[in-house]
C-alpha cells in the first residue's frame, strides 16, 4: 500500500521560537525554525522549513502572533501519537488572523519550585526543580531567550521561586527520569518568603550523595560541609583577546562523611556573586566566600550530565556538577 501524507490545519498563538538549526537532508542543508503554537487544550511544534523558517528569521512572523497553518504536514511519528511535532514546508500556507486565544488555558499546568538556573551553554539553559507533587523536573530544549523576558523580575525561571509550566514526555536520546520536553512558561508565580526557603529546602534534602545518584536520580538537594571554593581555567578561550573562562569548583563533604573534590559549580546567580565580590576585594575574594558559605547554611542542588560514552570507570555513569547554591542565614 502507498504511504499517503498526511495533513492537517492548525490555528493558535505562537509561544515561543526555538532558535535557526541547519539540518542535511540529501546533500542539502535546510534551514528550518521551530514554533511552539497552542490553542485553549494543547500545543503543537511546528517544523518551519526553507522559506518558512526565512518568514520567522525576518520577523514576519512573531511570538505572539495567532496563526492559521494550514497543510501542514505530519510526521510518521506524530501519526502513531508519540509526538506533536508538524512540518510546514512548500505546500503549507501560513496566515496571520485576528482571534481571542487564551493559550493552554484548559492544558494541565505545573508549579515548579526552581532550585537551578544554570549559566547558558551554547544558548542553552538547564533548569531543575521540585513540582507540587515533590518529584524533580528538568525542562529540555529551555534558551536564553525563554529564561530572561516576560515575568516576575524580568523572568520566567529564578532560584527559589515557583513558576507556571507547562511540559510534555522527552523524546530525545538518552533520557533521564527528571527530563521533560519544556513547551511553555507562564512567568514567575511568586518568590518563596525566607522561612519557606529554609522549610522547602530541609524538607526536600537527600541525605548524601550516593542517596541520590545510585537510586536512579540524576539530580538531588545536599546539605554538605564546604571545603574549598575555587576556580581555575577551563581550557577554552571566551573570546579573542580575553583570555580562558574560569570554572568555580567546589570541595566538599557530604553527610555521609565522604569528601568530594572539584565539582564544577554551573549556577548562574552563584558566579554573579562570585564575581562581584571578587570586583570588591580582588585578593581575598576566595577566602571571603568560604567563610560565607561556612557562615550560613549551604545547600547544593547536583546533577548529572549526559552518560558520556567513551569513557569507562565513571562511578555514577555520567559526570556529577553543582546546577544551584542556596544560602540561607544560621538558625
Amino acid at each position: 500500500m502507498a504511504n499517503i501524507t498526511r495533513t492537517i490545519t492548525i490555528t493558535g498563538k505562537v509561544l515561543r521560537i526555538m532558535p535557526l538549526r541547519e539540518v542535511d537532508v540529501g546533500d542539502e542543508t535546510k534551514k528550518v525554525v521551530d514554533l511552539i503554537i497552542a490553542d485553549e487544550f494543547d500545543y503543537k511544534r511546528v517544523s518551519c522549513w526553507d522559506e518558512k523558517a526565512e518568514l520567522v528569521i525576518h520577523g514576519d512572523i512573531k511570538a505572539g502572533d495567532v496563526l492559521k497553518i494550514e497543510n501542514a504536514r505530519v510526521p510518521d511519528a506524530a501519526r502513531a501519537g508519540s509526538e506533536k511535532r508538524v512540518n510546514a514546508g512548500k505546500y503549507t500556507r501560513i496566515t496571520e488572523i485576528t482571534a481571542n486565544i487564551a493559550p493552554l488555558n484548559r492544558a494541565p499546568a505545573q508549579r515548579l519550585t526552581v532550585l537551578a538556573v544554570a549559566r547558558p551553554e551554547h544558548g542553552r539553559v538547564c533548569i531543575a526543580g521540585i513540582d507540587e507533587n515533590g518529584k524533580w523536573i528538568r525542562p529540555q530544549g529551555v534558551y536564553e531567550h525563554d529564561v530572561f523576558c516576560a515575568g516576575a523580575g524580568g523572568a520566567n525561571f529564578k532560584n527559589l521561586c515557583i513558576s507556571k509550566i507547562y511540559v510534555d514526555a522527552w523524546r530525545g536520546r538518552r533520557p533521564r527520569k527528571e527530563d521533560r520536553f519544556f513547551v511553555y512558561a507562564d512567568s514567575v508565580e511568586r518568590e518563596l518568603s525566607e522561612e519557606e526557603k529554609r522549610d522547602f529546602l530541609e524538607r526536600n534534602v537527600d541525605g548524601s550523595v550516593d542517596e541520590v545518584f545510585k537510586r536512579g536520580r540524576s539530580l538531588g538537594l545536599i546539605k554538605p560541609r564546604i571545603l574549598h571554593v575555587y576556580e581555575e581555567p577551563a581550557g577554552k578561550k571566551t573570546g579573542k583577546g580575553k583570555g580562558y573562562e574560569l570554572y568555580i569548583r567546589f570541595n566538599f563533604k557530604d553527610s555521609s562523611g565522604r569528601t568530594y573534590r572539584r565539582w564544577s559549580c554551573r549556577c548562574d546567580d552563584f558566579y554573579k556573586t562570585w564575581n562581584e565580590l571578587k570586583k570588591k576585594h580582588r585578593w581575598t575574594y576566595g577566602l571571603r566566600m568560604l567563610l560565607y558559605l561556612k557562615k550560613n547554611d549551604t545547600y547544593l542542588a547536583v546533577g548529572l550530565t549526559y552518560t558520556d560514552y567513551g569513557i569507562g570507570r565513571l562511578e555514577y555513569g555520567a559526570y556529577p556538577m553543582i546546577v544551584g547554591v542556596h544560602i540561607v542565614p544560621q538558625m
